[in-house]
């Protein structure tokens, strides 16, 4: 299985609006992985305000320094979507070490961003 397949499957755990996932990955190894996740309470619209799964996953990992990302997003039909990471999120990968994001782009097309 292909490492941004797996960002996709964490996308569709997703419960929000916007269905995104991400893990860092360093050689081979899977380091942390997660969806983005509603940050208020249920009642309060929940579909609009989420951390961002790149910063759930950055939460999870204590060293990122050298590691790629790989990020994905969903539709309601499960087809990949642009995921080009914000740059709030840019910032957060770059200052954790993250050396490059792989993300979707669309239907099975990807793209890299470097941050060195």
């Amino acid at each position: 299985m292909r490492l941004i397949d797996l960002a996709v499957r964490q996308a569709l755990r997703s419960r929000c609006r916007y269905r995104v996932g991400a893990l860092i990955v360093a050689g081979n190894r899977v380091l942390a992985w997660s969806p983005n996740i509603p940050r208020n309470s249920p009642t309060v619209d929940y579909s609009h305000a989420t951390f961002h799964a790149e910063e759930a996953v950055l939460r999870r990992v204590q060293n990122a320094s050298g590691a790629v990302a790989y990020i994905a997003r969903v539709n309601r039909s499960g087809e990949t979507l642009l995921a080009r990471p914000c740059p709030r999120c840019q910032q957060a990968l770059a200052a954790a070490g993250v050396a490059k994001a792989r993300y979707t782009t669309g239907p099975m097309t990807t793209d890299i961003m470097s941050f060195y």
